[in-house]
């Protein structure tokens, strides 16, 4: 008995001495760059597969319900990121927490402190059960009544919409004076319901010189030229928006039936899959201000306004394709009335904050991730592990590796879970709005949104993407030199724009001419659909990538000017 439990100490202290001799080799390179005793180094050590995986694995269960905007699921995420912010040593940056009550008239004299939850109120919305449009001639004295989902549909946005307008056609509905172009100019669409044109001139045609000229770079310009398009008719007083379709007839988004059920390769069932868009969300703000409602028209419907007011969309597109020159146009012989109401509700939702106090408590560094995804529909939970709970484990395993290097930086480092990204990036405009110290005083946003995943034609699966302030060039160059430096295996594609934009959480901050770093790994056919789940995470991927903000954003917080 005594000589196999002294085989079996001596079996443990092999494994021990196997285990050791592993790590050091594994740790060489890194310990070849930095000193031993380098403070780096303690946080370097902190950020491990095994952190980046376990956090994972947990942030995108099936415990979340799928962390949708103010439900059960997120709330629990929310207190699972403040919970590991705590025991990690960060401090809490959100809303001072209520006095404590000791009595029915009393309440504790203690000092109020902060929370690590900064708590915001959302309107939620959809149509409600009035929903009317009409077209009225002048000339003939008719009306054309329309019905909601055969002829028509409109959002509204969260208030209800009663309006009689005449309309005006702008062709593209673009104002872009720094290219000679404006199908505003000698218009007059206050009051008005405008009709346009979808996408720019040349957009139909790529072999053209207007395509050349109005094409955007990406999907996410293509976008922002659509959202730019929006404000101008609302800066403008526009009442309402109608446009064309070239390609689609809206109402075959309409069906009522389906003979058995939807069915690809994303989503099976018998309930409408679109549905699950319609919930929306915005911040109320402090006045209404309502958007203009954008009316989609049946092919019929529309049909018969381009003919009453004799244009032919085809012969309009080809002439300012040709000219570069608008073709707007009032349509007085026709007026629309809309009325519409929305069911609405109050939401609660939180973003979490904690920081790490600087030597320069005033200024800061942001580092931030929406944890929020999209929930649950018709039974499917949509965990929502890449997309973004792995950028949330960026942040949370950043968190611990500042904390465990034990170095107070030049700058306080500021860590931000939000709310209400895949409702319109409402937590971080809300941050904005109201930030943890100044906007102004904000030095720099760090953004992770999904970060865990490879490309399709990322075969050696090392690919990500760092878009950041173009103006801002030693962004690049200090993370280009952690990548040679720690002998990272990462090929990093640097994207620099003069204000980066698109469909994250860095907008608000570029917005507000905040230089911004945003970090992303690849695009997968997963997206926002069921499957994207944690198993499917490169966690080796992961972590490198969290290896290169760690080692950038210390040089940054350490005082290295962030120039331009």
């Amino acid at each position: 008995m005594i000589s196999s439990k002294f085989a079996l100490v001596s079996t443990k202290l092999n494994k021990v001495k196997k285990c050791y001799l592993l790590a050091l080799i594994s740790g060489i390179c890194i310990l070849q760059v930095f000193p031993q005793d380098d403070l780096r180094m303690k946080g370097l050590q902190a950020i491990t597969e095994e952190v980046v995986k376990q956090q994972l694995f947990f942030l995108s269960s099936d415990w979340m319900q799928g962390r949708a905007t103010g439900t059960e699921g997120e709330y629990m995420a929310g207190d699972y990121i403040a919970s590991m912010l705590g025991i990690y040593g960060i401090k809490p940056a959100g809303d001072f927490a209520e006095p404590v009550q000791t009595g029915r008239n009393s309440f504790s004299g203690r000092q109020r402190e902060r929370s690590f939850f900064q708590k915001l109120n959302l309107i939620e919305y959809q149509p409600g059960t009035i929903q009317e449009l009409s077209f009225y001639d002048k000339k003939k004295g008719t009306i054309i009544p329309l019905t909601w989902k055969t002829d028509f549909d409109a959002e509204t946005g969260d208030l209800p919409a009663d309006i009689t307008a005449s309309v005006v056609f702008v062709g593209y509905g673009l104002a872009m004076d720094s290219v000679g172009y404006n199908d505003f100019s000698g218009m007059d669409v206050r009051g008005k319901i405008i009709l346009r044109l979808p996408g720019y001139p040349g957009s139909h045609d790529t072999s053209t010189t207007a395509w050349k000229k109005f094409h955007p770079r990406d999907r996410y310009g293509e976008y922002m030229l659509n959202r730019a398009k929006n404000a101008t008719a609302k800066k403008l007083g526009a009442r309402g928006i109608m446009e064309v379709s070239f390609t689609n007839d809206f109402s075959d988004n309409w069906a009522a039936n389906i003979p058995f059920r939807y069915q690809n390769r994303f989503y099976e069932g018998k309930d409408d899959p679109n549905e699950f868009y319609r919930h929306r969300m915005k911040i109320p703000g402090d006045t209404l201000d309502p958007d203009p409602p954008v009316i989609m028209l049946s092919r019929r419907a529309l049909n018969y306004l381009l003919s009453a007011a004799g244009i032919d969309p085809i012969s309009v597109r080809n002439q300012i394709t040709a000219s570069l020159k608008p073709a707007s146009r009032d349509i007085s012989s026709q007026s629309v009335h809309l009325k519409t109401t929305v069911n609405s509700r109050i939401v609660k939702a939180r973003n979490v904050l904690g920081w790490i106090e600087g030597e320069d408590t005033t200024r800061v560094i942001v580092i931030g991730a929406h944890y929020d995804h999209i929930g649950t529909w018709n039974g499917y939970i949509f965990n929502g592990a890449d997309d973004n709970a792995s950028g949330t484990v960026a942040i949370m395993t950043l968190a611990r590796a500042f904390a465990a290097s034990g170095i107070r930086p030049k700058y306080s480092l500021v860590f931000a879970a939000w709310t209400g990204e895949e409702k319109g990036l409402l937590g971080s405009y809300y941050y904005v709005a109201h930030p943890f110290r100044p906007i102004d005083k904000t030095l720099l946003y760090v953004n992770f949104d999904m970060i865990s995943r490879n490309s399709p034609d990322d075969s050696l699966r090392n690919q990500c993407t760092m878009s950041y302030t173009k103006a801002y060039k030693t962004l690049e160059d200090v993370a280009s030199e952690k990548v040679s430096e720690a002998r990272l295996g990462l090929n990093v594609a640097y994207r620099p724009s003069e204000k980066p934009r698109g469909g994250s959480d860095h907008t608000p901050f570029a917005e507000k001419n905040v230089p911004i770093i945003y970090f992303m790994a690849g695009w997968h056919d997963e997206y926002h659909i069921p499957y994207d789940q944690a198993e499917k995470a490169d966690i080796r991927k992961t972590t490198e990538i969290i290896h290169l903000a760690y080692l950038t954003i210390w040089d940054l917080a350490a005082g290295k000017e962030i120039r331009r």
